[in-house]
């Protein structure tokens, strides 16, 4: 791996982390059809968290965990267990792959959202982009009333806690270490989903329920680790599109795993959830080279200004005389000669010697 680029090690990582996410997806579909979703949710917070402690402990990042406790790092795992939570409910009912297209509105969500909680700009093209995706959201949800179902929406509202989510994460100061707040959200998850658990009935869990909640555990912190490995050893627009590479394989899982088809009508709205969103991704990054190079521009000029231009020494000789001197002037054939007597006689003031260097400044 030494051979290889940091760039290429980030976008393998994040490859890794997008196929272990949607394993966990799948595998907790799986886990609901033999434990209720607060039961899911909570074993799996619990089998997290202890990967996320052993992983904590064997960085030495375990010192800062009570960083856990700031209170941006708890808005965050609030808005993550909120959209895991209506997630898994939504996985739970509804196809995978319908379910993981939707959700893949997320990063319009978060472009839309920036404009008032950011205050920045979005262009014509990423509005239009924005609608795009959003249409094709709803073409996949089946808006129709014979066929709709009101579970469908609760993947665009994770969606929107999402999105929520990762501009409070912008906040979080860069000395908090990114396992610490996976592991504020991996407690904060065990704690909703325990409560929830309360208005369910419990269930023993099986075999085969309780092998996959471990797994659902195992993937999603060795996905989350991955992530924070890609971003920081890869650029973010080189990443951030692979985000997509979910959509195909939640295709794939939902055909062979759970015998499902997408119509028509849902692979339109696929086709326009993913463009649009590999379009905004396109646009941003496009937005930040340009602020990248006008930052470096405006560096370089305020460079300029501090550096003054030194102005060119002044000549010790009047122009108008050195034509004048240089012309009296003569340097001799031999220095070491005797010189000429001066003319005019032997009481005629005697001439200045001979210069044998050039002027720098005549």
């Amino acid at each position: 791996m030494s051979l290889v680029s940091p760039t290429l090690r980030g976008v393998a990582a994040m490859i890794a982390a997008m196929l272990l996410f949607i394993t966990n997806d799948m595998m907790l579909k799986l886990a609901t059809q033999h434990m209720p979703v607060g039961e899911v949710l909570g074993a799996r917070s619990l089998v997290a968290t202890l990967f996320v402690l052993g992983l904590l402990a064997a960085t030495g990042e375990l010192r800062h965990a009570l960083a856990a406790f700031k209170p941006k790092v708890i808005a965050r795992s609030s808005l993550d267990s909120a959209t895991t939570f209506l997630y898994v409910i939504a996985l739970a009912v509804l196809p995978i792959s319908t379910t993981t297209t939707i959700y893949m509105a997320a990063p319009l969500i978060t472009t839309a959202l920036a404009v008032p909680l950011l205050g920045e700009k979005v262009g014509l093209k990423r509005a239009i982009a924005i609608a795009i995706g959003f249409s094709g959201a709803v073409i996949v949800a089946h808006p129709d009333p014979a066929t709709f179902s009101l579970f469908a929406i609760l993947p665009l509202i994770a969606a929107t806690c999402g999105s929520l989510r990762d501009i409070v994460t912008r906040g979080i100061g860069a000395n908090v270490p990114g396992g610490v707040v996976v592991l504020s959200s991996t407690v904060a998850l065990g704690v909703t989903g325990a409560g929830f658990a309360l208005w369910e009935p419990w269930s023993v869990p099986t075999l085969a329920g309780s092998a996959l909640v471990v797994g659902t555990g195992a993937t999603f912190a060795l996905g989350n680790l991955l992530l924070v490995y890609a971003f920081r050893h890869a650029p973010v627009q080189v990443v951030s599109p692979l985000r997509y590479v979910m959509v195909p394989v939640a295709l794939i899982y939902g055909y062979f795993i759970f015998g499902h088809v997408p119509d028509s009508w849902a692979t339109i709205g696929t086709i326009l959830v993913v463009g649009a969103g590999l379009y905004s991704i396109q646009q941003e990054a496009a937005r930040g080279r340009k602020a990248e190079r006008d930052a470096k521009a405006l560096k370089a000029a305020e460079a300029d200004q501090i550096l003054p231009v030194m102005p060119p020494l002044p000549s010790p000789i009047p122009a108008a005389a050195g034509s004048a001197v240089a012309a009296r002037l003569s340097p001799p054939a031999n220095d070491d000669a005797p010189r000429a007597a001066p003319k005019g006689g032997k009481g005629g003031a005697p001439q200045p010697a001979a210069i044998t260097r050039e002027c720098p400044h005549s």
